[in-house]
């Protein structure tokens, strides 16, 4: 008599579930087989029949397969081999006493193969055309990226050349106003257009008024040199830090001798910042100053601002 491989319903292990993205050639193809590992009746090397009703394992190593590729096969993951879906064809057919009984003829099995076959080499074109597509994206995104990091270079470049621009420009501006708080002696010879002479107690501002107007002229010459040469960036810290620095006097000065020599872009910029960063107290004494050196138009513009913040 023949052995039983358990006490449960046989060929249970043959109904799979298949994964939704299953296609339906594939689902028939699956199918078929189960059909046909439904008649395996596993025998021994002499004939005689061992198993009726194998279990999966057994029915995979009767077939000379993995029990995990038999899965596969049964669940349409996999599209068996010619010769693999042929093999298991005969097995059940040899087991069955003949083809009548299978469902199934082998014509059709191979068909069904054949079709699920041509899906998948399909599906594998469409996947080397996605992955040809990304390939190409991610070039893209590579090109992008050294882009990116050039233009980030350029730009570190750019900064360290403004930091140093700045930088000397500061120096230059330091030198200035240490130059004009130090007075004509620590001038070089060719700074000096006039000299104050030592002069008495009560025309102390008479003395003010030459070192004033002496440092208003230098600073006004470097202005005048850098907006002729092109460089407007340095004219405007130039500008700054001498608001920072300089007296009223000597604001008032500046704007009247920029004005005298036609600068009156320059001229502009300096009231306006003048007016911006200083207190209003020094806004309203360079005003007068402005007023008195008949420059209405720009102590008018400092009284406006003065009043504006009040």
């Amino acid at each position: 008599m023949a052995a039983r491989s358990n006490n449960g319903e046989p060929f249970t292990w043959t109904e799979k579930d298949f994964h939704d993205d299953t296609s339906p050639a594939r689902r028939q193809l699956a199918g078929a087989l189960q059909q046909l590992c439904r008649h395996l009746a596993v025998k021994s090397p002499d004939g005689g029949t061992v198993f009726t009703h194998p279990t999966q394992a057994q029915a995979a190593k009767y077939l000379l397969v993995s029990e995990s590729s038999l899965t596969r096969y049964l669940t349409g993951q996999y599209v068996p081999p010619e010769k693999a879906a042929t093999s298991i064809f005969d097995t059940a057919c040899r087991d069955a006493g003949g083809e009548q009984g299978l469902g199934v003829t082998k014509k059709h099995l191979l068909e069904l193969r054949a079709l699920a076959e041509r899906e998948r080499c399909a599906n594998c074109a469409r996947h080397r055309e996605d992955a040809r597509a990304a390939r190409r994206e991610l070039e893209a995104s590579l090109e992008e990226q050294k882009r990116l990091t050039k233009e980030a270079e350029n730009r570190g470049a750019k900064l360290r050349s403004l930091r140093q621009r700045y930088s000397a420009l500061k120096r230059e501006t330091l030198r200035i106003r240490r130059s004009a708080e130090a007075g004509p002696r620590n001038r070089r010879p060719e700074e000096l257009t006039a000299t104050p002479l030592p002069v008495p107690q009560q025309h102390r501002d008479r003395q003010r008024s030459m070192k004033d107007t002496s440092a208003a002229q230098r600073i006004r010459r470097r202005a005048e040199e850098l907006a002729g040469g092109g460089q407007p960036d340095r004219v405007l810290a130039l500008l700054r830090h001498t608001v920072e620095a300089c007296t009223s006097q000597e604001m008032a000065l500046l704007v009247a001798l920029l004005r005298s020599r036609g600068q009156d872009e320059l001229a502009g910029n300096f009231v306006h910042i003048y007016a911006r960063d200083r207190s209003d107290r020094d806004v309203l004494r360079a005003a007068l100053v402005l007023h008195e050196q008949d420059v209405v138009a720009d102590a008018e513009t400092l009284l406006r601002a003065a009043v504006a913040r009040t």
